[in-house]
């Protein structure tokens, strides 16, 4: 009998230890964190959010600050499971596709021009105008400030980069670093223009009556479609251990473009939700207040898998290395082609 017992205490820890294992490979014993920056990254998963879609597992949303974002995908042990980050820093840090791999691309650029000094569009053809200008651009020397830069190569538009409107130059464009869009972008600024963000964009041009005007549109001057402004990865092992999470959460991503568009969906609920996944005491870039359809659209906001997306960021980073010095190529195995 004792015999018995002990050979039926075997069989059932066998049995717990495998039940055990099998969960774990389907992903039902484990957390996944997700993280994003505040900003439109954060609306590309604000159905995910509002809805608090675990997807039959056990599912934790963090949006942080965008300075921070690369701490939760590097060091020994990552915390992130997926993350949305800018492209030129998921290239540079995981372009090797070793510990992360490219899921797809969430958002397309919401950069835009605004000036008080002059109200006419810039477009591709008349670029031109905005040599012997100062133009002050916010993240001069990432994504944004280099897809500024690259456009004015591809126009074979000569450009410095220069400390203030002072030491700007004739015959040239001169960038200049915003450092603090919140004080640096008024009508009264010493810039002919402005390069920002949404929702920067809509709410100063609002707060100052039209004083400050929005006047183009980065995205258009690259080309149609904008570009691969952040994307989403996720860990390579974690996608081996969990494909029908990573197809059903690179699905519920993808809906959420509709879902933010929708009428039904207000800006109060898309709001809350990015608010309610903030760290305490945080302030939220989005509020009900300066978010609306336009600032969403503005946001660029889709999702396009890794596979459908993979040439043209490619060549975007391609264009990026050329104007910053930096080498952003990356493995061709940081695509996921699930």
């Amino acid at each position: 009998m004792k015999k018995l017992l002990t050979i039926l205490l075997a069989l059932s820890l066998l049995t717990c230890s495998v039940l055990y294992l099998t969960a774990c490979e389907k992903g039902t014993e484990q957390t996944t964190d997700v993280y994003m920056p505040d900003g439109a990254p954060a609306l590309s998963m604000a159905q995910l959010m509002s809805e608090d879609n675990q997807f039959d597992t056990s599912v934790r949303y963090h949006v942080v600050d965008a300075n921070s974002i690369k701490t939760y995908v590097t060091g020994e042990t990552p915390d992130a499971e997926l993350c949305v980050l800018p492209i030129n820093l998921a290239a540079q840090l995981l372009g090797q596709g070793d510990v992360y791999r490219m899921l797809g691309t969430v958002t397309h650029g919401n950069i835009y021009f605004l000036s008080a000094k002059f109200s006419d569009s810039i477009s591709n053809n008349n670029l031109s105008s905005l040599i012997g200008k100062t133009v002050g651009c916010i993240q001069l020397e990432n994504v944004v400030g280099l897809t500024l830069r690259l456009v004015l190569a591809d126009h074979d538009i000569a450009y410095e980069i220069v400390e203030s409107v002072d030491a700007a130059q004739e015959g040239v464009v001169n960038l200049i670093n915003i450092g603090d869009p919140a004080t640096m972008i008024t009508p009264a600024a010493e810039f002919d223009y402005m390069v920002a963000a949404e929702p920067i964009v809509t709410t100063k041009v609002v707060a100052t009556d039209g004083l400050l005007k929005q006047v183009g549109d980065l995205q258009k001057l690259y080309g149609e479609g904008g570009y691969p402004q952040a994307v989403l990865v996720a860990k390579s092992s974690f996608i081996d251990a969990n494909k029908t999470f990573i197809n059903s959460f690179v699905e519920a991503v993808t809906e959420n473009a509709e879902w933010l568009m929708n009428e039904s969906t207000d800006a109060e609920t898309i709001a809350a939700a990015i608010s309610a996944n903030l760290p305490d005491g945080a302030t939220p870039t989005f509020k009900a207040q300066n978010l609306n359809k336009t600032v969403i659209g503005n946001c660029a906001i889709r999702f396009e898998n890794a596979a459908d997306s993979q040439a043209e960021v490619v060549q975007f980073l391609q264009k990026l290395s050329l104007v910053s010095g930096n080498n952003f190529a990356v493995d061709e195995k940081f695509f996921y082609i699930g």
